[in-house]
């Protein structure tokens, strides 16, 4: 994982998504209408398709998108029509967040805390974090399973491009940052 900083709210936000969501809120439904969904072309574009939990692209066209309410929704409704409130996943990381509040949040953490061992494309967390930080970066690997075998194909096929098939490290960077990122910061990268 890596941060990922705020994008700005999209123009049409506040008219497609938080007006009807404010308006669903003051009836107090119960079920909240997922006006959210209304965002996901801008989420997407926000953040350039990258799943803001597993770091790799949601390729168009595989309905795998999906927005994860990191203030999850059954706990803080007053919060699920807020652009702040939302990041972009995959299905899959959305499913196994679901309502847990152990997982920390991409942009609220500081680059480096989650680094990759790049022999078997283990997520980590990084050496010399304190006690806190440390069980905080293991609980998150640990709920999100970043380390199964889906996780782990999903940063191999980047990393097996790169070392063997000429992907660039431009390209690297724009399909699966954090791949690219320990590639640089452990003295990897090829001259291009």
């Amino acid at each position: 994982m890596i941060h990922v900083p705020l994008q700005p709210e999209p123009a049409r936000f506040d008219a497609l998504v938080r007006q009807p969501g404010r308006r669903a809120l003051a009836a107090n439904v119960e079920h909240l209408p997922p006006y959210w969904r209304e965002c996901l072309d801008d989420l997407r574009d926000g953040y350039r398709g990258i799943c803001a939990y597993l770091c790799v692209l949601v390729p168009r066209g595989t309905g795998a998108r999906s927005v994860d309410h990191v203030a999850p929704k059954s706990k803080r409704r007053e919060l699920a029509y807020e652009w702040s409130n939302y990041r972009f996943v995959c299905s899959l990381m959305n499913a196994r967040k679901r309502d847990f509040d152990d997982v920390l949040d991409p942009m609220e953490i500081p680059d480096g805390w989650f680094v990759l061992e790049l022999s078997f494309l283990q997520v980590l967390p990084a050496e010399g974090l304190h006690d806190e930080a440390r069980a905080c970066v293991q609980a998150t690997i640990e709920r999100l399973k970043l380390n199964d075998k889906e996780c782990i194909a999903a940063r191999e096929m980047y990393y097996t491009a790169y070392l063997d098939k000429g992907l660039t490290l431009e390209l690297l960077q724009e399909w699966s940052p954090f791949v690219a990122r320990e590639v640089v910061r452990q003295g990897l990268a090829r001259r291009e």
